[in-house]
């Protein structure tokens, strides 16, 4: 899996709304375990953990609050200027001009407009939950849909680290559907270069690798 299908997903749930309105009550939250609350964290934490892309997300963790996310990134070193925004990002924003997040959203694209003062984009292109296709509450608004956001509204810039995506050398082999569903489930990644590499030895750090995510596997039990 990859960023690719984390915004693939993410497309497929434009327009999907709170039932009923302004009750705050989605599947995301059923599926959080926590619903009838501000969900527009949440909707990132369901999105990441159906793309497979469980860990790139808080760590594996979950959270519903925009602050904590960002603490989070910034003490993982995982922040980077909104002049180097690029998909797959998540912004955090905040539209009363103050510097702490009240909302956030999935980056998937940037303008090709830039402020040669600055060095910032005119503008960014997100997919956000919880918030309204024009008029209304930007940041608890009800709705999942793409937006167009300006660099005076973002307060960070959070920047997942992603798997790589696996080449085909695993196509075919006698473990695919093992290996594609432990790829799937964020039990096991690739190489940098993106190969899996599936008849190689394991070696102890890969093994541990393994081994320091099992917590995180049993705890979804």
């Amino acid at each position: 899996m990859s960023l690719s299908k984390v915004i693939e997903i993410a497309l497929g749930e434009l327009g999907n709304t709170e039932e009923p309105a302004g009750s705050n009550l989605t599947k995301y939250g059923f599926w959080y375990g926590v619903n009838g609350v501000p969900w527009c964290v949440i909707f990132l934490c369901w999105l990441f953990n159906q793309a497979g892309e469980r860990m790139a997300f808080f760590g594996g963790g979950k959270t519903a609050s925009c602050g904590t996310l960002l603490r989070w990134y910034r003490e993982q070193g995982l922040t980077v200027p909104v002049s180097e925004v690029q998909p797959g990002d998540i912004a955090l924003l905040n539209f009363h001009g103050g510097k702490d997040p009240e909302h956030c959203g999935l980056v998937t694209g940037k303008s090709d407009i830039v402020n040669l003062s600055t060095g910032m984009p005119y503008s960014i292109w997100t997919i956000e939950g919880n918030t309204s296709p024009s008029d209304g509450s930007q940041s608890n608004g009800g709705m999942v849909c793409e937006k167009t956001r300006y660099p005076s509204q973002i307060v960070g810039v959070c920047r997942p680290q992603y798997q790589p995506e696996i080449t085909d050398d695993i196509t075919g082999h006698w473990a695919e559907k093992d290996v594609r569903w432990c790829l799937d489930k964020g039990r096991m990644k690739g190489y940098p270069d993106g190969s899996f590499q599936p008849d190689e030895p394991v070696t102890r750090a890969e093994l541990a690798a393994v081994l320091a995510r099992l917590p995180a596997i049993v705890s979804e039990k």
